[in-house]
């Protein structure tokens, strides 16, 4: 049978297809393509010694994946906590990728507990990372755990795989390096800096205030004798200092208080917040720990009506005023 130009042009339209293809696959195999997969990361504190609720508290400063063969990196990402500890199940972490898995690592960190920076910067196994998957067609997720003494330990975990155990991949040691107290008071948002310890005069200080627990107690004093509905705390991690079982008149051994919030009131429902300023407030429970006296510290609130609230701190006969860093008058609720 006689081939006609459409013949022809189908054999050509055919190997052009073909070529196509190939150089399609040639590329995709070039940008390694097929090596890419799912994955996330995060970074956790471990302290295995400690039973603190607080212990191994970290500061990531900066974290960043990175693969140098694409320039792509993964950072830590914008929404996540920078404060972590052991004991809690928070982590820091990063968003999950469609992408190449990372053969770099750059990290920097604070210690609150051991008051040290340091930092990391590494070049990644990528062979041990996949040698140590089962199944790479699920999700895989890098784990950084730190330990005391700049430890960092890279795990791996997937998570869609039941019987897929935790997995050591990697273990570094990180460098001591100089950091500055603005590393870690100093945040942005919406491209502006914030600054959430204004006053706080050293990394010690940073330290301190989050970390370090004293005997205390408050008190707190309404006009006309008004009753006490309800009463909030607030640590300078800003998480809630309220224990089951326990209320702020007892005495107990806690961390430094940030804030308080009291609800009072008979017939009438008022609400008052105080805010203690960082530096003053950790040199007034330094100052009043030196007194030789088994009293515990007590912090006393004088709450009005139509006026601001006053607070000090006082003991073994020593007061010492705290001044509210954003003074407002009290809410008055509707009945």
């Amino acid at each position: 049978m006689k081939k006609t130009v459409i013949d022809y042009l189908n054999f050509c339209l055919v190997g052009i297809f073909i070529v196509l293809v190939l150089l399609y696959g040639i590329a995709l195999l070039k940008k390694k393509e097929f090596n890419k997969v799912s994955w996330s990361a995060k970074i956790i504190s471990l302290s295995p010694d400690s039973t603190d609720e607080k212990a191994g508290m970290l500061k990531i400063i900066d974290a960043v994946f990175i693969n140098t063969f694409n320039d792509s990196e993964n950072r830590i990402d914008y929404n996540s906590p920078k404060l972590i500890v052991s004991q809690r199940a928070d982590s820091a972490y990063f968003r999950s990728q469609d992408d190449l898995l990372p053969d770099s690592l750059s990290i920097k960190y604070f210690s609150a507990e051991e008051k040290k920076f340091y930092q990391l910067n590494t070049k990644l196994s990528l062979d041990k990372i996949q040698s140590s998957l089962e199944n790479k067609s699920l999700g895989i997720n890098l784990k950084l755990e730190v330990r005391p003494k700049g430890k960092v330990l890279l795990m791996i975990d997937q998570l869609e795989n039941k019987n897929f155990a935790s997995k050591l991949v990697e273990s570094f040691q990180a460098k001591e390096f100089s950091g500055t107290l603005k590393m870690l008071v100093y945040r942005t948002y919406s491209g502006e800096e914030y600054n959430d310890f204004p006053s706080l005069k050293t990394v010690s200080d940073y330290s301190d205030i989050l970390t370090q627990k004293y005997t205390w107690k408050i008190k707190i004093e309404t006009e006309n004798a008004e009753k006490i509905s309800e009463i909030s705390a607030y640590a300078f991690d800003g998480k809630s200092m309220r224990k089951d079982g326990e209320t702020f008149e007892d005495v107990r051994l806690r961390y430094i208080p940030n804030r308080f919030s009291i609800d009072w009131g008979n017939t009438q429902r008022y609400g008052s917040s105080y805010f203690f300023d960082s530096q003053e407030v950790l040199e007034a429970f330094k100052d009043l720990n030196q007194i030789k006296s088994n009293e515990p510290m007590l912090i006393t609130f004088k709450l009005f009506k139509n006026t601001f609230p006053k607070a000090q701190i006082s003991k073994g006969g020593k007061t010492i005023l705290l001044k509210d860093v954003y003074p407002d008058l009290p809410t008055k609720y509707a009945r």
